[in-house]
């Protein structure tokens, strides 16, 4: 079985009371976050993420608490999340979205948190969002800093997106140059977000055209920070 045919199988369930929270979407954007969502599971399984209970979960780029949420929905504890983002108005929702996170105005490229102090980074989104090849780098930087031995940076962003001349790609290359010499497991997930849409994400449907590697435009990446041993 593939990645992608994994990653298209039942979708994941949630762990605690908080309902769905897609359930405001439409079915083509549903589709999306869902198969998403199912990888990102899927690839902290992999590295002995079984559960995010207890763990210590930092967003770089938070804005309105969309994944937020979402953690929360898998069993993340909203305590222990914390979210920043440079612009405070989309902050407000986030706080909303996932009430009792943490939420503050912050530079992804310079964090105002210590060494080793999160077990969980995501950066969804956030570094295309980033122009300036160095500001990418430096939030890159930052973003493994934060972790501690035995934790993970999640990277999941473009790697083309020629409708939003706002957002620059995020290739798999740079990706690599960013947090080099650190492995960096990557691999292409999510049907092009237009054609998931416009097929009104039907399952079947969506699943075929999945399997062609060209209508795959995201990239989730894992980036570990092994425990050194004296």
């Amino acid at each position: 079985m593939s990645a992608m045919d994994a990653a298209h199988g039942a979708l994941p369930l949630y762990t605690s009371p908080v309902a769905d929270p897609y359930e405001h979407l439409s079915n083509g954007e549903r589709y999306i976050h869902r198969t998403r969502d199912f990888a990102l599971l899927r690839l902290l399984r992999k590295h002995n993420f079984e559960s995010m209970a207890g763990c210590r979960v930092l967003e770089l780029g938070a804005g309105t608490g969309s994944l937020l949420r979402s953690l929360v929905a898998y069993g993340a504890e909203p305590r222990l999340l914390t979210g920043i983002d440079i612009d405070f108005r989309r902050l407000r929702r986030a706080r909303n979205a996932a009430f009792g996170a943490s939420v503050a105005v912050a530079d992804g490229a310079l964090l105002p948190y210590k060494d080793d102090a999160f077990d969980l980074v995501f950066v969804f989104t956030a570094l295309s969002s980033m122009l300036d090849t160095e500001v990418r780098r430096h939030a890159a930087h930052e973003a493994f800093r934060v972790i501690r031995p035995g934790g993970l940076v999640v990277v999941y962003d473009f790697v083309m997106n020629p409708f939003n001349s706002r957002v620059q790609p995020v290739s798999p290359e740079e990706l690599r140059h960013f947090f080099a010499p650190r492995a960096v497991e990557i691999e292409r997930v999510t049907l092009a977000p237009p054609i998931a849409r416009l097929l009104g994400g039907r399952e079947a449907l969506c699943r075929l055209l999945a399997r062609l590697p060209f209508l795959r435009t995201h990239l989730l990446a894992a980036i570990p920070k092994e425990i050194v041993h004296a």
